[in-house]
């Protein structure tokens, strides 16, 4: 499966990770914190619920799972939201939708993935409306790669300025 290079270079430096102790980001060549399987159970739970465009506010259609005009999920957070990747055949480019639980509702950025994960961690409106969060500075970043007979490791980035 073909996924954006700004989202696979994070995928191949810095996963499997939790960043702010909400986004986790997966990655493709690990056992635990699998990307591929996160994937595939991913849709595989979305394909069995029955979304209408009722739950796609702002789209044309309500948009399918998987395949290379479905949704693809990448990511989940700690706050009952799903980020997927959609590749957005008639503009030639990628989008992230996210699917906010407690809405019932999913909503389109038009925007890569690294750009939408920025927006989201310094606190925008990046899951729906009125979904700013306000992350601790420094952010917590939790390296779930665990080391034989360990447990996460968890650092913190740089300061951010206010």
């Amino acid at each position: 499966m073909a996924l954006p290079e700004d989202f696979k270079v994070l995928t191949e430096w810095y996963a499997p990770i939790r960043l702010g102790w909400s986004i986790r980001i997966s990655n493709p060549g690990t056992v635990n914190y699998n990307l591929g399987s996160h994937i595939r159970e991913t849709v595989a739970a979305y394909q069995a619920c029955s979304f209408s465009l009722d739950n796609f506010p702002g789209f044309s259609r309500a948009l399918g799972f998987g395949g290379p005009d479905g949704l693809i999920p990448v990511s989940g957070t700690a706050h009952g939201e799903e980020v997927f990747l959609l590749n957005d055949q008639l503009r030639g480019r990628w989008q992230i939708v996210v699917f906010v639980g407690d809405d019932l509702e999913f909503y389109q950025y038009d925007m890569g993935f690294a750009e939408w994960l920025y927006r989201y961690l310094v606190g925008e409106d990046m899951a729906g409306p009125n979904s700013a969060q306000d992350f601790p500075n420094p952010l917590p970043l939790t390296d779930l790669m665990e080391p034989g007979g360990t447990g996460p490791v968890e650092r913190f980035g740089p300061r951010r300025p206010c």
